[in-house]
């Protein structure tokens, strides 16, 4: 197999295995390395949104993760993320609220680094987070970006 299909092929199965795990309306959070790797992945989803999304007025709505991945390292990291850019985070009571966006996410180990899947509104977007000579997560290139049928419309 050649070099070029690896990396493309193994994304593939990495996505494919976490949404088995997560369900059809649940995020997923594979293991996180380090504290900080939260913090840079969470930072890298916020800004992602707040680009897509206007803050001050907007109501997100984050599927949550199962059961089993509750205590993940990521979740709080993200809503933290997401409030300092000035998002409101609907609780489970308010998630169907008209006007509040839905996202679910997925964060997967991949080769040397994590792969980030948001879809927001039905929107999705993936970015691979590599590990640098440092040892650190740094954005491996920009969100790749798929609308829907009815986004596009």
């Amino acid at each position: 197999m050649s070099r070029a299909w690896r990396l493309p092929l193994a994304g593939l199965a990495v996505i494919t295995l976490g949404a088995c795990v997560a369900g059809p309306n649940s995020s997923y959070v594979g293991p996180i390395d380090a504290p900080a790797d939260a913090q840079v992945l969470a930072a890298g989803m916020a800004d992602f949104m707040a680009a897509r999304l206007p803050a001050a007025s907007t109501t997100i709505a984050l599927d949550p993760t199962a059961a089993g991945q509750a205590g993940n390292a990521l979740t709080p990291v993200l809503v933290t993320a997401l409030r300092e850019r000035g998002f409101a985070i609907a609780n489970e009571h308010q998630a169907g609220m008209p006007g509040s966006h839905r996202v679910r996410y997925w964060v997967t180990p991949l080769d040397n680094g994590d792969l980030v899947r948001l879809t927001v509104d039905g929107t999705e977007a993936s970015r691979f987070f590599a590990r640098n000579t440092a040892g650190t997560l740094q954005a491996g290139g920009p969100y790749t970006v798929r609308l829907s049928a009815e986004a596009a419309s």
